[in-house]
């Protein structure tokens, strides 16, 4: 009798130890470090809230640090199935569809908060809509990504666009990039990211346009002097699986996702924001940071007209215009307008 019994709850035990096991794995790769904002995120909040609304029948395994891949091999290998969800910046989607090249567009958004505003309000909405019929991606969100960039460089105080004239700026194979530097008098210069820190070092190159989160990271306030806080070009992230797995998946486990997507477009702003500060503070007393005036700052905006007419035909100039009249830019629509640019 004790030995039926000691089997009857053997097995009750192995049932229950069953029903507990995950369902369903979701590999989500990522190139981020986990110390950075949408690590902190997505060890925080993604993980567990994802496992809470599965009751556990759903095994998030993330891979941080490009342990399996970089950022364009992400999402590759989202295309090809070998990852199930992953997050790479606005910056590196151009290869895969033109749905967010319009949030690489300097100056798009005034600041921080409207960016955030628009985002939350319809923008990231519409973009999830744009990338699932351009690009077969189920987005989660589309969240801020370590502020905007700025202009750093070894050689001297930069407060309007002609300060910088011959200084030979590193920018990456972006085609907006290229012609924003160029067009504030700067000397654009394609530079591989693994070799800048030398490179400043050297003076092949003599400054860079880049957030603080990454000049902090990487360290080059050792080979910096000057940041100028133009905080032109919005740096933002889709957060997403393939439209074909996410629609495969039972309706349960779509509703604990979809719970999660909210989580990330309510709480990947705070950690994004911590993260800057973070920056900040490493970088106190290491370089110095001159905010342009409101005068000085129409001067870099103007400057960046070229930049838009560049890269005409990458973005939708509705939407664009749209985004750009809920901020009351009229001064910049009016001279994009001129430029052909809208």
């Amino acid at each position: 009798m004790r030995s039926a019994l000691l089997g009857g709850a053997l097995a009750a035990l192995t049932a229950g130890t069953a029903w507990a096991e995950a369902e369903i794995k979701l590999v989500f790769g990522v190139a981020g470090q986990p110390t950075w904002g949408f690590g902190k995120l997505l060890t925080d909040v993604i993980e567990p809230n994802l496992e809470k609304y599965s009751d556990g029948r759903i095994d998030l395994e993330v891979h941080q640090r490009g342990a399996l891949c970089s950022e364009a091999a992400c999402m590759e290998q989202l295309g090809l199935g070998q990852i199930d969800m992953t997050t790479v910046s606005a910056g590196n989607m151009g290869a895969f569809g033109k749905t967010f090249d319009i949030l690489n567009l300097p100056y798009l958004f005034k600041g921080q908060q409207e960016a955030e505003t628009i985002m939350r309000g319809w923008l990231s909405d519409e973009l999830a809509k744009q990338a699932a019929e351009e690009m077969g991606i189920h987005v989660l969100a589309t969240v801020s990504s370590g502020g905007f960039r700025n202009v750093v460089n070894t050689e001297r105080e930069v407060r309007v666009p002609s300060d910088l004239n011959g200084l030979k700026i590193r920018v990456t194979k972006s085609p907006t990039e290229f012609n924003l530097v160029q067009g504030w008098g700067g000397v654009p210069i394609p530079y591989a990211w693994a070799s800048l820190y030398e490179g400043l070092q050297s003076g092949v190159v003599q400054g860079m346009y880049l957030q603080d989160v990454f000049v902090s990271a990487a360290k080059f306030y050792e080979v910096t002097k000057f940041v100028t806080r133009v905080e032109s070009s919005y740096s933002g992230r889709p957060v997403m699986m393939s439209k074909q797995r996410y629609d495969e998946l039972p309706d349960w486990a779509r509703e604990a996702i979809d719970k999660v997507a909210v989580d990330i477009a309510n709480e990947a702003l705070n950690f994004d924001l911590a993260w800057q500060e973070e920056a900040v503070a490493a970088m106190q007393d290491k370089v110095a940071v001159y905010v342009p005036t409101e005068t000085e700052l129409a001067e870099w905006s103007k400057g960046a007209v070229d930049a838009w007419v560049a890269v005409k035909g990458t973005y939708d100039p509705a939407l664009a215009r749209r985004i750009l009249e809920e901020q009351g830019q009229t001064e910049l629509i009016g001279l994009l307008e001129e430029a052909g640019a809208l």
